[in-house]
């Protein structure tokens, strides 16, 4: 009888060390899903947006695809919106797109990036860009 009630309180244990697990590993993969935003709210609170990883959708403007002194490719342009409010975003490569297009750019915000011994206010750096339609 001892020995059933030791299998029965370990089960117990083993099963609430998996609810405390699942309970916080839940919370962090929910929090790091990138976040939908428009520019303009963006712009308005960029503190809240500040290193988070963020989907918006804008039409692309002032499109610059250009090669680093080192040989390695990368992409400028500027997001806006309807208002023309408008975000930077860079990416790494040359993506398939240009000015005029609508697009979808998932990446992470930074309200103010330093690269050497210059900075960038309000820039999305983006890990993909996908075109929406064609305008």
């Amino acid at each position: 009888m001892e020995n059933g009630k030791i299998k029965k309180s370990s089960k117990f244990i083993k099963s609430i060390l998996y609810l405390i697990t699942i309970s916080l590993v839940i919370p962090s993969i929910l929090s790091s899903a990138p976040q939908k935003a428009t520019i303009k709210e963006i712009l308005n609170n960029p503190d809240t947006y500040n290193q988070k990883e963020v989907i918006v959708v804008g039409e692309v403007i002032n499109f610059k695809p250009t090669i680093s002194k080192k040989g390695n490719p990368y992409t400028t342009f500027s997001l806006i919106d309807d208002d023309y409010n408008a975000l930077k975003v860079f990416i790494w490569g040359h993506p398939e797109i240009n000015n005029d297009d609508k697009v979808e750019v998932i990446g992470t915000f930074q309200k103010i990036k330093y690269v050497g011994k210059y900075r960038f206010y309000n820039e999305i750096e983006a890990d993909s860009i996908k075109k929406l339609k064609e305008r």
